[in-house]
């Protein structure tokens, strides 16, 4: 295990947390008014190519001690959630949201509000980026939510009150929110995020496409192409709709990879590579390093996440980060997981 002494520090801090007594009797037990789904309508989703909905639901988890006094604020934590969903991502997070609100009610987590988002397209996935084909999700997340949020419930306003946090290609969205978003976001968490470095799914993608007939529309992709038979490829269109759209090519208005016949001077796979958050750490290294912090973690068993690649780079860059290594896979110890990445989190609100 790879561990930071920041991070020993934290862990400590929060062993020392976890032996508090809970007052159990002063503190509300869970009810549906701390789960709540507010709706937006959103603009920046509104003109999408694909015709997929603009109204969209989240997932908002208000803690234990909200409704027992008017005056407190709490910190916010926004959770992306991964590929292979078509719609109502944020739902996944219902069963976690009720397990940590036990948590907090136990005092074995300090209390923040959670907000899971809806990230997702009829492709599977947004991977949380502007993109005419599927929506800009990117200003959907970082503008619209956000502002909605801060206007709904009782945040601590400022970037330092908020955290940006995903699981798979939401961690992978969680990264690029840090880079481009430091003004809205002052941490990033991202639970094995997908990929960090693109490259090492280069094979993996030129495979599911080769010889593969197009699809000739969206429904007939979700018939012929489902996550549960052929992930590679579906992940592959998912990815094309989100970093290679292309409005001139109905009906899916993308344009796919490895098509040209040249895989070194392919402008798409160019594409591609230009948003891949490894290639991306030199231009947004002020924005990084002015977080204030960045919490990473990848199972000893992941070796196409590219998660080590882009580590280094942040330690080529002098950027401060944490760096977890979990014994598993992709998505071995998911709650605990969460649960450690959260504590983490926390502890910085815990010494303002």
């Amino acid at each position: 295990m790879k561990i930071s002494m920041q991070m020993l520090t934290t862990l400590l801090l929060l062993c020392s947390l976890s032996i508090l007594p809970a007052c159990a009797q002063d503190i509300p037990q869970f009810s549906d008014r701390h789960l709540q789904f507010p709706k937006i309508t959103s603009k920046a989703l509104e003109e999408n190519l694909i015709g997929d909905p603009h109204v969209r639901e989240m997932c908002v988890l208000l803690p234990p001690s909200y409704f027992q006094s008017t005056r407190n604020r709490y910190p916010v934590v926004y959770y992306l959630h991964g590929l292979g969903m078509r719609e109502d991502g944020h739902r996944e997070s219902v069963g976690r949201f009720q397990q940590l609100f036990q948590l907090m009610r136990d005092r074995k987590l300090p209390e923040m509000i959670l907000v899971a988002i809806d990230g997702t397209t009829s492709f599977g996935g947004s991977y949380y980026v502007n993109s005419p084909t599927i929506g800009n999700f990117e200003d959907y997340v970082a503008r619209e939510i956000v502002a909605l949020v801060d206007s709904s419930f009782r945040t601590n306003p400022g970037r330092q009150w908020r955290a940006i946090a995903g699981f798979s290609m939401g961690g992978y969205g969680a990264i690029k929110f840090g880079m481009k978003h430091s003004d809205v976001f002052g941490q990033v968490g991202s639970l094995s995020g997908s990929p960090l470095s693109i490259r090492y799914r280069k094979s993996i993608y030129r495979k599911a496409l080769a010889g593969h007939s197009r699809p000739a529309h969206i429904l007939e992709l979700r018939e012929k192409i489902p996550f549960e038979k052929n992930w590679s490829l579906a992940a592959a269109y998912a990815k094309a709709a989100a970093l290679s759209p292309n409005p001139r090519k109905p009906q899916l208005f993308l344009d796919l990879p490895f098509q040209s016949g040249s895989d070194d001077r392919d402008p798409v796979w160019k594409k591609w590579m230009d948003e891949d958050p490894l290639s991306l750490v030199g231009r947004y290294r002020d924005e990084l390093s002015s977080l204030d912090q960045i919490y990473i973690d990848h199972g000893e068993d992941e070796t196409t996440l590219g998660t080590e690649d882009f580590l280094r780079e942040l330690v080529r860059y002098g950027i401060g980060h944490t760096h977890f290594i979990f014994r598993g896979d992709h998505t071995d110890e998911l709650f605990v997981r969460h649960l450690r990445m959260l504590r983490f989190l926390s502890a910085r609100w815990m010494g303002e």
